[in-house]
């Protein structure tokens, strides 16, 4: 019997089947965490691993663990903007028409379900960040400054994952114009142990600076707008709205490494908060 002309271009395969898909997912509970540090853990783990010998030796794990940057960095905006939403009525006004999934509704079964409200947009370019800001937050990220800068750095980190992400680490021509590269035809995305720290830094200085200006939105906003919501102000919860926002934003990792600039404690910067616009 002749052989089959079909199988002459490569390895003969049945089928394969995923065991136990449960087997995949690691119950946890609500993060109590600030989503600054959430994000600090998440890419410090895998900056770790990317030592220069691992990624000289496995050159094709340096654009996939930009690709975990970039999704961490994603996550920390859906946590943050989560939170805000579920303490601030200014934002729940901006968001009262948006639109979530019946499905992440009954998934979250009541708890944290706002998060449901980004399970179908891509937080992965400074366009979409900035829409998000405005329509959920009703809050324009500054134009200028520290964040702006950062944002325009992250949409160029956001084009390489693109390309990682939906070409195999090749180039699109799409992505490729966008980024102004000098060179045409065929190109593909190396990612080595200088490039990644550079990326890591970028979304982490993003991070960090949009915490600190989100902060002051959330702060002024604690301090004036939401009091002048009789209907909804209880003079008797300030303290505790308080700490919500400051639990928010509050990063412990940076308080144990001592690099907050001008650290204090809640109380303390609470009442500067309310010297400050009161």
């Amino acid at each position: 019997m002749s052989a089959n002309w079909r199988e002459s271009v490569n390895q003969s395969v049945g089928t394969v089947r995923i065991g136990d898909i449960n087997s995949y997912a690691v119950p946890t509970s609500s993060p109590v965490r600030a989503p600054i540090d959430i994000f600090y853990a998440a890419t410090q783990d895998i900056l770790k691993v990317a030592n220069p010998k691992f990624l000289s030796d496995h050159p094709a794990m340096g654009p996939l663990l930009l690709v975990g940057l970039v999704s961490a960095t994603e996550n920390y905006f859906r946590d943050l903007f989560a939170r805000i939403i579920q303490i601030c009525p200014i934002s729940q006004k901006s968001c009262a028409e948006k639109s979530i999934n019946l499905g992440s509704v009954v998934w979250h079964r009541g708890i944290d379900f706002e998060r449901g409200a980004f399970e179908h947009l891509s937080l992965a370019s400074k366009e979409s960040v900035v829409k998000t800001c405005r329509g959920f937050l009703d809050y324009e990220p500054v134009k200028t400054g520290a964040v702006a800068a950062m944002l325009d750095e992250f949409d160029e980190v956001c084009e390489l994952r693109h390309g990682i992400v939906h070409s195999g680490s090749m180039m699109a021509g799409k992505n490729a114009l966008k980024l102004q590269i000098g060179i045409t035809g065929v190109i593909k995305i190396e990612v080595d142990f200088n490039r990644l720290q550079e990326c890591g830094a970028i979304c982490t200085t993003l991070v960090a600076s949009f915490n600190t200006e989100l902060f002051e939105v959330m702060a002024k906003r604690w301090a004036v707008d939401w009091r002048r919501r009789g209907s909804w102000w209880n003079p008797a919860k300030e303290h505790s709205l308080f700490k919500t926002v400051w639990q928010t934003f509050y990063s412990v990792t940076d308080s144990n490494n001592r690099t907050i600039t001008n650290e204090l404690s809640m109380r303390k910067c609470k009442n500067r908060i309310i010297k400050e616009f009161t």
